[in-house]
């Protein structure tokens, strides 16, 4: 086994701190206009930067297809039943209903993902390069097809590709240029540029991150849509790299969770789901009301990765799936 990188492990934690705190976050964003700006730059750059690191990581020949369905198509399938099972539970679905095409809520990144890995797949045909340019491209032109939309996350999986093949040809170098480079300064002045053109534009909403609709759907102008969806990509990747070089490159005792940041993403949403089905919405939030909802954010994103719960989970999983798998 390779021995892990701390500095990616960091990395992948924060993002997933800013994950769940984003959708703790969610309802109460309309509340005050400086809450709905801080909502939009953090889905700027937290979810594109997953992705990116995602793609860095997928380097090399593609997974094989059955590794591929076991690791992310299967717990798509089974994830997709429990929270339909768990809506209809709660209250928020009046009957049970459960459909493989329409990814529930935050389930839609396994099925990208798979279908992001299948994708490289085109290696064998097209150069990275080609790919990467083909993707952008792609990317623009998808928001401009009615009908993709959240069928099988074809609207996310296109839009949010060219973070993936940024990340495959991205070079190792230029990693290790961000691990060592002293440039705190910077950072912060790239989001509080980023922060500060979020904050000036009012007509923003949260589907031009979000990446789910085509344009017609939150576009008063569609034709503009286009030339939105690339700014947006320039200001992730701007947004992407001010954050590489914030994250710390050393080993801490936080480090070692963020190897289980999938098993966070998967888990978190019953308790934030479940607080919507309580009411939560209804409660007034004041400004230190956002600072403990980010604090519950980080301990809940500790307690979801710590290691016994993980092994725990990893066991059940086995038993649960041993017939499937084998």
């Amino acid at each position: 086994m390779a021995k892990r990188d701390a500095y990616f492990d960091n990395a992948k934690l924060f993002l997933m701190i800013l994950v769940v705190f984003g959708h703790l976050f969610q309802p109460f964003i309309e509340t005050k206009g400086i809450y709905s700006d801080l909502y939009y730059f953090i889905f700027t750059f937290h979810m594109p930067a997953f992705i990116l690191i995602s793609g860095y990581f997928a380097k090399g020949k593609p997974k094989p297809l059955k590794k591929l369905i076991k690791k992310l198509l299967l717990p798509y399938i089974f994830f997709q039943l429990l929270y339909s099972a768990y809506y209809t539970l709660i209250g928020l679905q009046e009957s049970f209903s459960f459909s493989i095409t329409t990814p529930q809520w935050s389930l839609w990144f396994l099925l990208s993902l798979f279908c992001w890995n299948c994708m490289l797949y085109l290696r064998q045909r097209f150069s990275t390069k080609q790919i990467l340019i083909g993707s952008v491209v792609v990317a623009l032109v998808v928001g401009y097809i009615p009908f993709f939309g959240r069928f099988l996350a074809v609207q996310r999986t296109l839009t949010f590709f060219p973070y993936f093949m940024v990340g495959y040809a991205l070079p190792a170098s230029w990693m290790a240029k961000m691990k060592t480079a002293p440039k705190k300064l910077m950072a912060i002045g790239v989001f509080t540029g980023i922060f500060v053109l979020i904050k000036a534009n009012d007509w923003i909403n949260k589907y031009w991150v979000f990446g789910s609709k085509p344009y017609e759907d939150y576009l008063n102008h569609p034709l503009l849509g286009g030339p939105q969806r690339m700014i947006f990509f320039v200001l992730g990747l701007a947004g992407i790299a001010a954050f590489f070089m914030l994250v710390p490159k050393g080993q801490y005792f936080f480090s070692k969770w963020g190897k289980n940041t999938l098993t966070v993403y998967l888990l978190h949403g019953f308790l934030v789901k479940g607080l919507r089905a309580l009411g939560v919405d209804d409660v007034e939030m004041g400004n230190w009301g956002v600072v403990l909802i980010f604090a519950f954010s980080i301990l809940l994103t500790a307690a979801l990765s710590n290691e016994h719960f993980c092994q725990w989970l990893e066991r059940g999983k086995r038993k649960l799936l041993r017939p499937v798998l084998n």
